[in-house]
């Protein structure tokens, strides 16, 4: 839910040497935000945590990332999804994987036949998390989040414009 609320408040741009600099500080934010979890406020959803200014590196030198994997500290944590990340690589090769099943899987021009299936999902992802894998459960999760919801990112002008015609731009891309 953090990658599609990140995604949906713009459009990737075309090049990817930005698109890398994007993930790459998504990734960052989100593994902060992990690392970080067990100070969240009860009803503090990791993604509205996603949104807040970063905080300096000091809270997070104090905790171990080997020791917060996995772990639900405090019992009031129990309603947020555990993210399972090791390192920001992880959650960086995770969202770009992420993106490229969502286009697999919703692009128009794909073929039935030939869209990713959630065992090819988790077999590309192997590995990812410094070596180790993710939790099955967890990627199953997330390709049937995909499959049945979209992730749609913010449209541009040009693309207003062929779905609507040259009717009142302004109101629609507001």
């Amino acid at each position: 839910e953090a990658l599609r609320m990140f995604l949906s408040t713009f459009r990737l741009p075309g090049e990817a040497q930005c698109i890398d600099r994007l993930m790459e500080s998504f990734a960052s934010r989100l593994f902060e935000v992990q690392l970080l979890g067990h100070r969240l406020e009860q009803t503090q959803s990791v993604e509205k945590a996603m949104l807040e200014p970063p905080r300096d590196n000091t809270d997070c030198d104090s905790v171990n990332a080997n020791e917060r994997v996995g772990a639900l500290d405090p019992p009031a944590l129990t309603h947020q999804p555990v993210l399972p990340f090791k390192n920001a690589d992880a959650a960086y090769i995770l969202s770009f994987s992420t993106i490229m099943l969502n286009t697999d899987l919703h692009n128009p021009n794909m073929k039935e036949e030939r869209r990713m299936t959630l065992e090819q999902f988790i077999r590309n992802n192997r590995g990812i998390n410094d070596g180790a894998d993710l939790p099955v459960e967890f990627l199953t999760s997330l390709y049937q989040e995909i499959k049945n919801d979209e992730i749609k990112m913010k449209a541009d002008l040009d693309d207003v414009i062929l779905q609507k015609g040259m009717g009142n731009v302004d109101s629609d891309v507001q």
